[in-house]
């Protein structure tokens, strides 16, 4: 019965922890959809996901005992019924957010204050009364657990253990096959549907235990029979029963004495404000070597998460030996541990020293990542173990305790720390926190001054070496980079960190990443499509990028709205073009700082001419949501009959995600060309509700102002004609049957299946 009953915890806490991560990917990437894909939402919402476990586990555990004395009904029924409701917000989320959406339509800018408190609020309304039911299930279990075995004393690390085990199954399944396979919302019904199951099979197990034992773990049970009896005797199924005490390791002892309740209070904030603060940061700081596309970050959390196991695997192995590492000890390790990513993660060390991106994201994870976390995996449930010893109401205060650190965390970051400073900066300023932990965990601090001395140094030296390979810290450039940086600056918001130099054909980088050079294929992409309207009165460029195709659409002398969603972008212009204030201040511009979809859906204003040129690379996060059907549908909402929208992929063809973004834009608009670019790469995607004009390049040199010729020729050779331009481009047309050429059916892109960010089961995401 031991095994057996186990074994039940194990498969219900597994299950639960992968539906959870699931939910929390799925709720991120639909919060982008409806909200913005901006840094503060990705906070917000992991904030509130933090903020319902916290609530949930401290009510939950406060009062589930007067529930279950009032009720009669066994705890594993209130457990049941947390599932139950989690099961049905997944159902009800997506459709919340659409409504939020559309109440803050009407709020301003996503840099508005109105807006980023508006969408905060809403956020928090949709999904915290699910997250909160989350929060309940380890206090009610715990209790449960306590109902069938009256002296158990750890079986919060026990479930934690499940639990964290199951997030990494979530992860790895959610984004590498679920999405994929079945998008966004039938992934959530998956996960919905295991959230009934669970609370099925907790109303099942609530009838088959109903005995408390006293004298042992379910020992010398004669009526509980577990429900997987048909096949006793098989070794399949006995290797089974066995799985928990191989990986889940269980102990009702906990020998070293406890540390004062107010000092585990401390150490309980400060980890999570320390460890979901840095997530938030490191988002940022591991662009620049991991890239930003799906995998890099849902493997770096799979990681964390698997290293978490492990050193609860660790902790529970050794309660069972009577041997648990001493609290100062571990808040050392974490004090060191916390500065390795500082150090490894950084591109002048990794990129040079490593060949392999495989090799190279393993090496970085294995000595970053994983190190620190397996501390806290280590860490966090041995103090809610010391402290609560198997109580319900103490474990539901110390994780609240916990997750109250885990909402603040990401709020300081995202809108004190980043603005102000480099990730670097925060991620070293979290660090020192765990090095204060560590100097008030000793009892004597004079006797092991030493020992302290030995670890401050140490840590120093740690920090001398990361400044070393980072100027961007504290130090300004060297000479010789100073030379080859002209003109620079790094702009800091909410949203990124923005670096941008005159240097050579320009250097914008957005977290680390680059997003364009001046090269006259943005200018095309402005002037070709306002050439092909036969009077074009207004024009729109969605995403800022250097600012080349909002001056190429200025000199029409039409009025011109440009959005993006980094002001620093905005800010860096003048850094690469010396008229950039003419421009800025000319009253037929206006700039806008927000999310596309979003400045789409709340104006009211109709356009002539379209530009858009999404953020690279294609399979970027989020990225779908500039080149879906659903986007294309908003769009024409917001262009007149005759408008004509231009749409840049930075592929050429044949390619599956050129074929699909064709195909998302042709299900909406009924006239659509194609042309590679004048550079022999890329795709311009010409799209209008109405035919569009055959012009030749004669015709479309004629239509275009003097200052737009100038504007054209601006990089070119001048032995080089403007017509010459329009000639290649012309030449370089594809029928739209070439384009499609080897389509298959799921190659389209909307907003429940973002097939262009999502591809590892096909292999590649470019082929």
């Amino acid at each position: 019965m031991k095994n057996g009953f186990k074994f039940f915890l194990c498969c219900v806490f597994f299950l639960s922890g992968a539906a959870s991560l699931a939910y929390q990917i799925i709720y991120i990437r639909l919060a982008y959809t409806y909200f913005g894909v901006v840094l503060p939402v990705l906070s917000c919402a992991v904030s509130v996901f933090m903020l319902g476990l916290g609530i949930g586990s401290y009510f939950g555990g406060k009062y589930i005992q007067n529930w279950v004395a009032k009720t009669k009904l066994k705890a594993v029924v209130f457990y049941g019924l947390a599932e139950t409701v989690i099961g049905i917000g997944a159902l009800l989320v997506p459709f919340l957010f659409r409504f939020s959406q559309k109440l803050l339509l009407t709020t301003g800018q996503s840099d508005s204050t109105s807006y980023l408190f508006l969408s905060a609020v809403a956020l928090t309304i949709c999904m915290l009364p699910w997250c909160v039911a989350m929060g309940t299930t380890f206090p009610f279990m715990m209790s449960f657990i306590r109902e069938v075995f009256s002296k158990e004393k750890t079986s919060f690390s026990f479930l934690y253990a499940a639990n964290v085990l199951g997030s990494v199954f979530g992860v790895l399944i959610t984004v590498i096959v679920a999405i994929e396979t079945l998008g966004l919302i039938n992934s959530l019904y998956v996960a919905a549907a295991i959230n009934f199951l669970i609370a099925a099979t907790a109303f099942f197990m609530a009838k088959k235990f109903n005995q408390t034992f006293d004298s042992g773990f379910y020992e010398n049970s004669q009526n509980l029979q577990p429900v997987w009896n048909f096949a006793k005797g098989l070794d399949p199924v006995s290797f089974f029963k066995t799985l928990p005490q191989r990986f889940f390791p269980f102990s009702t002892e906990l020998t070293p004495p406890p540390p004062p309740e107010n000092f585990l209070k401390i150490i309980l904030f400060i980890t999570g404000f320390v460890s979901l603060g840095l997530e938030i940061a490191q988002t940022r700081d591991y662009t620049p070597v991991l890239g930003t596309n799906v995998y890099a970050f849902s493997f770096l959390l799979a990681a964390y998460l698997f290293s978490t196991y492990l050193g609860t695997l660790l902790y529970r192995r050794h309660v069972k030996n009577n041997k648990v590492i001493s609290l100062d000890k571990c808040l050392m390790f974490l004090a060191l541990s916390s500065f390795l990513p500082i150090i490894i993660n950084d591109p002048h060390i990794m990129a040079p020293a490593i060949t392999g991106r495989l090799l190279k994201h393993f090496i970085q994870i294995a000595l970053t990542i994983a190190p620190m976390s397996a501390i806290l995996g280590y860490l966090t449930p041995a103090i809610i173990d010391f402290y609560s010893l198997g109580d319900a109401k103490k474990q539901g205060k110390a994780y609240a305790i916990n997750v109250a650190g885990c909402i603040l965390g990401p709020l300081i970051v995202s809108y004190i720390l980043l603005p102000l400073i480099s990730a670097k900066s925060v991620m070293i300023f979290m660090a020192c926190l765990y090095i204060l932990l560590f100097l008030f965990s000793y009892k004597n601090i004079k006797r092991r001054f030493l020992q302290t001395a030995y670890g401050i140094i140490a840590v120093f030296l740690i920090i001398a070496c990361g400044y070393s390979k980072s100027y961007e810290l504290f130090f300004p450039p060297t000479p010789d980079e100073a030379k080859s940086y002209a003109r620079s600056a790094v702009f800091r918001d909410y949203a990124s960190t923005t670096f941008a130099s005159n240097a050579g054909g320009g250097i914008l980088l957005v977290n680390g990443m680059g997003m364009t050079s001046k090269t006259t294929i943005t200018k095309i992409m402005a002037h070709f499509p306002i050439a092909l309207h036969r009077d074009p009165q207004n024009g729109l460029v969605l995403c800022f990028g250097m600012g080349t195709s909002f001056r190429s659409m200025m000199s029409w002398g039409i009025k011109t709205t440009v959005v993006d969603l980094n002001p620093g972008v905005i800010k860096a212009f003048p850094i690469f073009f010396d008229d950039a204030q003419e421009f800025l201040t000319n009253p037929m511009a206006t700039i806008v700082v927000d999310d596309a979809r979003r400045f789409i859906m709340r104006t009211n204003e109709k356009f002539d001419v379209v530009v858009i040129d999404p953020p690279p690379p294609v399979f970027s996060a989020g990225s779908a949501l500039l080149y879906s059907k659903e986007f294309y549908e908003i769009l024409k909402t917001k262009m007149t009959q005759t408008a004509v929208l231009q749409t840049w992929i930075p592929y050429s063809y044949p390619n599956n995600v050129v074929r699909a973004v064709a195909a998302s834009l042709m299900q909406e608009f009924p006239y659509v060309k194609f042309y590679t670019s004048i550079e022999g790469w890329g795709v311009h995607l010409i799209a209008s509700m109405s035919p569009i004009d055959d012009l030749t390049s004669q015709e479309i040199i004629a239509k275009m102002p003097s200052k737009a010729q100038t504007d054209l020729m601006e990089w070119l050779p001048s032995s080089i004609m403007p017509q010459y331009v329009f000639d290649v481009l012309l030449s370089h047309r594809i029928e739209p049957d070439v384009i499609m050429w080897g389509r298959k059916k799921d190659e389209v892109i909307t907003d429940a299946h973002p097939y262009n960010e999502y591809w590892l089961l096909r292999g590649t995401a470019n082929r």
